[in-house]
């Protein structure tokens, strides 16, 4: 369609039997609507635009939403906790967005595909880490996030395993050449031996 601007917040709050609202592919900014007084939508195709801020809670109250269509957007924020039974395809992929996603049977039940191109989003076992997620949790100073420290104990336990392994070596060939001499010794004192017994 080519439209380009913003839309106001309020700009659905008279239409209470809207159905399906398609904004799609166009250069709409600015936050998404209201959508507390819109109980019948059920598709929402807003992909392929420039809205920012976060997705709207009010969508949680839209018990018939079969359709949400978010992707290549500016959107930020958490996803919220869409749970709605009737939900049979909910993309978000290409924003902004953060965090983790909700432990609803619905989202987990959605593909991967729907929630890539988030840098932040803990999207597992992709290689956007949930672990980043916890890591941000500890110190600033702390080893985990330090690739110095991992690097350092990585060469540390090389050296330790080499040391280790000529110990043994060396302990391997003493051994060796003590149980040689040994050998000699009582081949020795056999000779000595049966030569005395002969003598005698």
């Amino acid at each position: 369609m080519g439209l380009v601007g913003k839309i106001k917040p309020d700009a659905l709050v008279n239409l209470a039997e809207l159905s399906i609202l398609s904004f799609k592919n166009n250069s709409i900014h600015g936050n998404l609507m209201e959508f507390s007084y819109n109980p019948k939508l059920k598709n929402f195709f807003l992909s392929g635009n420039r809205f920012d801020g976060e997705i709207p809670s009010s969508l949680l109250g839209l018990n018939f939403l079969e359709s949400l269509q978010l992707q290549e957007n500016n959107l930020a924020g958490s996803i919220p906790g869409f749970n709605q039974s009737s939900l049979r395809e909910f993309k978000v992929s290409y924003n902004n967005l953060s965090g983790k996603i909700p432990d609803t049977g619905i989202l987990q039940s959605i593909g991967l595909s729907s929630f890539v191109g988030n840098q932040d989003l803990c999207v597992a076992p992709t290689p956007t880490a949930c672990s980043s997620l916890n890591d941000s949790s500890d110190p600033p100073n702390s080893n985990k996030k330090n690739p110095f420290f991992s690097s350092t104990l990585v060469v540390v336990d090389v050296i330790v395993l080499v040391v280790l392994l000529i110990f043994f070596i060396i302990y391997y060939k003493k051994y060796k050449n003590l149980k040689k001499q040994m050998k000699r010794r009582n081949s020795v004192q056999v000779d000595e031996e049966k030569l005395y017994t002969y003598l005698t």
